[in-house]
């Protein structure tokens, strides 16, 4: 992976751990509203998630009320 994808995954991670802040989640209750494992959440929100899937993203939409534009703002 080159390291254009590796800052847009940060970012991703970034965007992502903002919202479940700001949704006031712990990523244990994020575990539970997304249904994607606590651990791959973390790698996530480190940037580390590189096998990142759609359904993923779709799900975290979900959660955070239809907010896609914040999920991938900077990107």
């Amino acid at each position: 992976m080159n390291k254009k994808m590796k800052i847009k995954f940060k970012l991703l991670g970034k965007n992502i751990k903002e919202l479940r802040e700001k949704y006031n989640l712990s990523l244990n209750e994020l575990s539970i509203k997304s249904g994607i494992r606590k651990r791959y959440l973390q790698k996530i929100e480190s940037g580390t998630a590189y096998g990142f899937k759609i359904s993923h993203l779709d799900k975290l939409t979900m959660v955070f009320d239809g907010n896609l534009k914040d999920i991938l703002k900077d990107l």
